[in-house]
């Protein structure tokens, strides 16, 4: 063995979160598993039959060998909670409306810039600027970033 501290061996139990006599149970089955106290002496400590305390060793060893089986590396997925279908719809008619309402600025922008002589010269600058503000929402959304509030 290299250098460094000794093992705890059954000692190791103590530190370890759980109830007082569930820790000596473990702690005697794991003496009886390093050859540190015979079966005998294990079953006259805990008060049981041999056959019961190879069950309580059986079960103790399946419990260590569940808890270190290889799991999925990283955090469990968790599944997005399913939308509430009142909020989904509200959000569609509103997208809808969104839509309708950008739609309809962009007509009065177009028929606003074939027909300039109608405006001053400030509401033909204002035209312009929210329609190519309105270009340029357009060339986002259908480039996958959405309406970007």
């Amino acid at each position: 063995m290299g250098a460094g501290r000794p093992p705890d061996g059954p000692k190791h139990v103590e530190r370890l979160d759980g109830e007082d006599e569930a820790k000596r149970r473990l702690r005697v089955v794991i003496e009886t598993l390093s050859g540190g106290r015979s079966i005998e002496d294990a079953c006259a400590e805990l008060g049981v039959s041999p056959s019961r305390f190879h069950e309580l060793r059986n079960e103790a060893m399946q419990g260590a060998l569940d808890a270190l089986a290889p799991g999925a590396s990283g955090r469990p997925k968790q599944s997005a909670p399913d939308p509430d279908p009142n909020t989904l719809a509200a959000l569609e008619r509103e997208n809808q409306e969104l839509q309708a309402e950008l739609l309809a600025s962009m007509v009065r922008t177009e028929i606003a810039l074939g027909m300039p002589h109608l405006f001053t010269k400030k509401a033909r600058a204002e035209i312009k600027k929210k329609a190519r503000d309105a270009r340029r929402w357009l060339q986002g959304a259908s480039r996958g970033r959405g309406s970007g509030t």
